[in-house]
């Protein structure tokens, strides 16, 4: 795991504002994301979570802690019982996701095409658009417990889904990190 200090968090956004991060550390590896967690809570740091920085406004002052950046990168691909289930790494982009669904001949999230940040962020705020949801496509979303260190998987109906909603930034906001999330089309 890298550890680099005082780097600009403003590339790192779509709307390119925010000041330096004190401390900075883009996980690859589920291992690695244990690691900067770990770092964190033996400093006192506060920990930022950061995908693929959409719908964010970071401060010019930066952030004081540790910014981790989700960086899980994988799309597995398989079929079972008629139904088309894609297994993606939450620092997978989610418009390349969608693009690669369409290659597999996959329908149910063309729709929300062209949505900003990160596959780990759509169960988070149950992206959606034209009247559709992630809601309706994820089966189930694998996330660390920061406190724990444990993974733990939620299926559809723990993930208590509503209008732009879900347990993660609700009732267990700043709980967990997504690792990947599997969706059946």
């Amino acid at each position: 795991m890298l550890i680099q200090e005082n780097i600009k968090i403003a590339p790192l956004t779509t709307m390119g504002v925010g000041g330096p991060a004190r401390f900075f550390v883009e996980a690859s590896t589920v291992e690695e994301v244990r690691e900067a967690i770990g770092y964190a809570k033996s400093r006192n740091l506060p920990l930022f979570i950061l995908g693929g920085g959409s719908n964010l406004v970071v401060s010019d002052a930066g952030w004081p802690g540790l910014v981790l950046k989700v960086s899980l990168l994988r799309i597995n691909h398989r079929h079972g019982h008629g139904t088309a289930y894609f297994d993606v790494g939450a620092g997978e982009d989610w418009d390349s996701f969608v693009a690669a669904t369409v290659q597999h001949r996959c329908a149910g999230i063309e729709c929300l095409s062209g949505i900003p940040g990160s596959v780990g962020g759509t169960p988070v705020q149950n992206v959606g658009a034209y009247g559709q949801e992630v809601a309706e496509t994820i089966d189930s979303v694998v996330a660390l417990d920061i406190e724990s260190g444990e993974e733990q998987e939620f299926e559809k109906t723990d993930c208590g889904f509503g209008y732009r909603s879900s347990i993660f930034n609700t009732s267990a906001r700043g709980r967990y990190v997504i690792l990947r999330v599997t969706y059946a089309l």
